[in-house]
């Protein structure tokens, strides 16, 4: 194993202990150690359709219910789905669009069909 991965991994095991906190942001949940994922306790979970990163969710959350699980290859953009031992049961939010093009971030979905014309 790179020693930085385990390095990493104990500053996630034992960083609560001194008030250090951590949040991570991945695409591809099956790409994140398991050490590292046994850590985390809350997730805002987007679109997920990897069958490998669906079954990575479905044995690493256990807050997480038969339909919030299904739900994840079909949410809509601006959606997410938060569970985790902050919540009581898993939350579906919906986060407002916002319209004006010069305070939102550059990050819209290509319209591929725009490109080509």
């Amino acid at each position: 194993m790179d020693y930085r991965l385990g390095l990493f991994e104990e500053i996630i095991k034992e960083g609560r202990k001194f008030g250090f906190f951590l949040t991570l942001a991945s695409q591809r949940p099956a790409d994140i150690s398991p050490t590292i994922l046994s850590q985390v306790h809350n997730f805002f979970l987007h679109k997920l359709v990897n069958e490998r990163d669906l079954q990575i969710i479905d044995n690493s959350i256990s807050t997480l219910d038969k339909v919030s699980k299904s739900m994840l290859p079909v949410l809509a953009q601006g959606v997410c789905i938060i569970s985790g031992t902050a919540l009581t049961m898993p939350v579906t939010v919906s986060v407002d669009f916002i319209d004006n093009i010069n305070l939102r971030p550059e990050s819209d979905t290509v319209l591929l069909t725009d490109l080509w014309k």
